[in-house]
């Protein structure tokens, strides 16, 4: 005759965790997750290391350009000399820097960060970038190329 044995020896699955202890189960997760979160991050880190020079970031392009070559951006442009604007009055507001008056066309109030437009004072350009919202001016232009007009 067999021995009866207790039922728990019967089963033939054992239950992984106690209901009773959710604490253990927790921090079971948590230690999985630091674990696989180190790992991760250490991939990541050392991924294309010899790629890049010292002191660069991870997102720049190998041939990055000069901003007064970007098309994409500078996409608004006008034809006219550049003339400088004259200084407010009793610190009125003034949109841009300096003007670029066109034959025949309302003039364009130019201001950049880009491009030094007083070394074009009194030159005829063809300037290029983004038009900005006026409050003053019929139209504000931020120049970002600038090419001389023969």
């Amino acid at each position: 005759m067999e021995e009866s044995k207790p039922l728990e020896y019967n089963k033939i699955t054992k239950q992984l965790l106690n209901p009773d202890s959710p604490v253990k189960l927790l921090l079971g997760v948590v230690a999985v997750a630091v674990i696989l979160g180190t790992i991760t991050g250490y991939i990541v880190a050392n991924k294309n290391v010899g790629l890049q020079s010292p002191g660069t970031s991870g997102n720049t392009t190998a041939n990055a350009k000069d901003p007064t070559q970007d098309s994409r951006t500078f996409k608004d442009f006008a034809e006219g000399v550049i003339k400088t604007k004259p200084q407010p009055k009793n610190g009125d507001y003034a949109e841009g820097t300096h003007t670029l008056q066109r034959d025949g066309a309302v003039p364009v109030a130019l201001t950049s960060s880009v491009v030094d437009l007083s070394k074009y004072e009194g030159k005829k350009v063809k300037v290029y970038g983004e038009t900005q919202k006026a409050l003053q001016e019929g139209w504000l232009m931020d120049v970002g190329k600038v090419e001389e007009v023969k």
